[in-house]
Parts: structure tokens; C-alpha cells; sequence
């Protein structure tokens, strides 16, 4: 699903997903600049999308006091539910 991700949303990203640094690149650019370093997810963390790209299939995102790119459909959005 395009659009699902704002920047600013809190999201968690699973296991096993791939954390790829590379540098940022323009948002019209529709190719990834090659990887600096590519980690993969020991466990589940916590992230904060930075940047939203839904032409490249991609967004970034700050997590573990580092900027990733990281597939649109490997995160989740953490919505709050409260009590009413």
C-alpha cells in the first residue's frame, strides 16, 4: 500500500528485516545510491520515519541512533489505543 507511512510515525520493525545505510538521496531520484553497509534485525526495534519515497518502494528511517533505508512493507506503524 503507497502512502501508508508519514514522516514523524512511530513504527516498529520486525526480526530479520534489512537495515540499509546509504546516503539520502534526492526525493525525484528513483534509484538507491549503493549501500555503505546493509545490517540485518537481530530483534524487533523501534523507529521514527524520517522520509517518505513511495516512488522508490522505500523509506527512511532513524532507529538505533542512525538513518536506514528500509522497505515500506518490513515496517509497522505503532498506533496508541486507548481506553474510552
Amino acid at each position: 500500500m503507497i502512502g501508508k507511512h508519514k514522516v514523524g510515525d512511530l513504527v516498529h520493525i520486525p526480526q530479520a528485516v534489512e537495515l540499509i545505510d546509504c546516503p539520502d538521496t534526492p526525493l525525484d531520484d528513483p534509484q538507491m545510491t549503493i549501500p555503505l553497509r546493509v545490517v540485518q534485525t537481530k530483534q524487533p526495534a523501534v523507529g521514527i520515519i524520517t522520509r517518505v519515497t513511495p516512488t522508490v518502494g522505500y523509506v527512511r528511517v532513524y532507529c538505533d541512533g542512525d538513518h536506514w533505508s528500509i522497505k515500506d512493507d518490513k515496517v509497522y506503524t505503532i498506533t496508541a489505543v486507548y481506553d474510552t
